[in-house]
């Protein structure tokens, strides 16, 4: 069966969730956020990595993650970009992220020339390595 890259990130997306959702700790309100961030590149395979925040968790440096975007109520376009150095690479890498902050929907979807673009633009730990 064939399956779309949209279809593939919202069928990775409810699968990360469904496998970490148990593993947070009972909240009675549940957490703040929950996100499911993927890497689209134009070639190669698709990655996707969860966080949850309030507890934090589920992906490398989640604190810092949680700490992002509650900086913007947990909106990925509006995270600050980090100041580093990337490469002229023509590598383009569509990243997203689909969730959930403080109740309300959050969706992010961008295309960008390589994933060091993607990852420093976005603050660089949603879309890092």
């Amino acid at each position: 069966m064939h399956m779309s890259r949209a279809r593939f990130r919202w069928a990775a997306a409810l699968a990360g969730m469904a496998v970490l959702a148990p593993a947070a700790p009972a909240q009675a309100a549940g957490p703040t956020g929950f996100y499911m961030f993927t890497v689209t590149p134009e070639s190669g395979p698709v990655t996707a990595k969860s966080l949850f925040c309030d507890p934090d968790g589920g992906m490398p440096e989640a604190a810092r993650a949680c700490d992002q975007l509650e900086s913007v109520d947990g909106e990925v376009g509006n995270i600050p970009p980090k100041t580093a150095p990337c490469t002229q690479e023509h590598a383009p890498v569509q990243v997203s992220a689909h969730g959930n902050w403080r109740g309300n929907p959050r969706e992010f979807e961008r295309t960008f020339p390589n994933r060091c673009v993607a990852a420093r633009d976005t603050g660089g730990i949603l879309f890092s390595e």
